[in-house]
This record gives structure tokens, C-alpha cells and sequence, in this order.
């Protein structure tokens, strides 16, 4: 959409460092699709799409051209308020997720709005991660395991869970990244269930090791807890 794009233009950093930062970081993503505005500027842009009349056609319009256009579309996408038609809009969506920055920014309103939910998270919810964790395409498989770690630590919790992630591993980095991501953060709430699926003997060792990782680097794992990942560690 052109105002969109125009917008965008004029939030870019001139000086071109931030977006030489986000080459680096988003390192799957074309460089050349990145114009370097930063998040807070897309959030803000992604409020005006939202509030315009052109919202819906902006959300139809796929693929973007700029990177930063796939982040406004996620920011606009996450204030969606109902479950049906935030499935609808990632479906179309995430085919042409490239890279991780955008899967993360992922979190649409209506999949923790308790009445959208009618408080059935699981039922609700676990259906759509585990169709998403089945797909061929990484960052639709990525997006499902961080609906299990976003979504589903809480009230929709069930330590089959853990193995529905395990068993998401397709040895692409990203995916496993986010694996290992789920397996630290459900140490906190989950521990014993945590180490169990982390001590498991159908977990790959590499798996291991970056779950291991990401749970000694958290700040919100306790020192014992970090011990035990140590001892599992060798």
C-alpha cells in the first residue's frame, strides 16, 4: 500500500546503520527489502493502519515488499479480538514469514482474551499450534511451538505439551531455536516436567544443549534449577 510505503520511507533511519543491524541480526531476510525503521516507529505506523479505513486491504495485500511492511502487518494482525479471523489472517500471512523478528512479533489480542476463549484455552488453541507445528514451512512450524510457550504455559497447560515440542524438531535451526526457547521458559512454571523433557532421551543433543543454554542464561530460572541443567549438561 503506498502510504504505507511512504510512511515507512520517511521513519527510516538516514543514516543506514540500524538497517545494516537488523541484516545482521534477521540474517534470513533479504537485506535489500529492509528500509531500517525502528520497532517502536512500526508499532506506531501498525496503530494508524489499524485506526484507517485501509486496514483490511493492507492486510490482503501480500507479499509486501519491505521487511518492515511484514512487521506492521504482524503489529496490525496481534489487535485482532477474535479467534476465527486472527486464524484466517496468520494463515494467509505466515507462508511468507522469512524470517524469525517477524514470527516472534506474532501474538494476536484474541488468543489471550479469556471471553474470546470462552475459557477454553486448550481446546481452543491447541489444535491450531499443533496444525501449525506440523507444517513444512519453518516459521509456521516456529509460530506453533511459541504458541505452546505463549499461550499454553498457563491454564491450558498439559505436560504432553512438552512432547508435542520435542516432537516439532525438524533439525532447522530456527525451529529448534524456539524449542529450546519453550523448554527454558516452561522450567519456571513446570520444572520437574521441564527437566524431564530436557533429560529425555528422544530430545537431539544439539536440542539439549541449546535448551540447557537458553535456561542457565534466563534471569528467571533459579540457581538450583540451573544447577540441575548443569549435571544434565556434563
Amino acid at each position: 500500500m503506498q502510504w504505507v510505503e511512504d510512511r515507512l520511507r520517511e521513519l527510516a533511519d538516514k543514516d543506514g546503520q540500524y538497517r545494516e543491524f537488523n541484516a545482521r541480526v534477521v540474517a534470513t531476510a533479504d537485506p535489500a527489502t529492509m528500509l531500517g525503521v525502528r520497532v517502536p516507529k512500526l508499532r506506531r505506523l501498525a496503530r494508524e493502519v489499524s485506526r484507517s479505513g485501509d486496514r483490511d486491504a493492507f492486510l490482503g495485500e501480500l507479499p509486501h515488499r519491505w521487511y518492515e511492511e511484514y512487521l506492521v502487518h504482524a503489529f496490525a494482525l496481534n489487535e485482532t479480538r477474535e479467534v476465527e479471523p486472527a486464524v484466517r489472517l496468520l494463515d494467509a500471512l505466515l507462508p511468507f514469514v522469512d524470517n524469525w523478528c517477524v514470527c516472534d512479533a506474532l501474538n494476536p489480542r484474541a488468543f489471550h482474551d479469556e471471553k474470546a476463549l470462552n475459557g477454553r484455552q486448550r481446546e481452543a488453541l491447541l489444535p491450531l499450534a499443533q496444525r501449525w507445528m506440523g507444517s513444512e514451512h519453518t516459521y509456521t512450524r516456529r509460530f506453533g511451538v511459541s504458541m505452546l510457550m505463549r499461550d499454553l504455559l498457563g491454564k491450558g497447560y498439559d505436560p504432553s505439551q512438552l512432547r508435542m515440542a520435542i516432537a516439532a524438531d525438524n533439525g532447522e535451526y530456527y525451529v529448534r531455536m524456539m524449542i529450546a526457547w519453550y523448554l527454558a521458559e516452561a522450567l519456571v512454571p513446570h520444572e520437574d516436567d521441564a527437566l524431564a523433557a530436557i533429560a529425555s532421551p528422544e530430545l537431539d543433543p544439539q536440542l539439549r544443549r541449546m535448551a540447557i543454554r537458553k535456561g542457565i542464561e534466563s534471569l528467571r530460572v533459579p540457581a538450583e534449577t540451573k544447577d540441575a541443567l548443569c549435571r544434565l549438561r556434563g
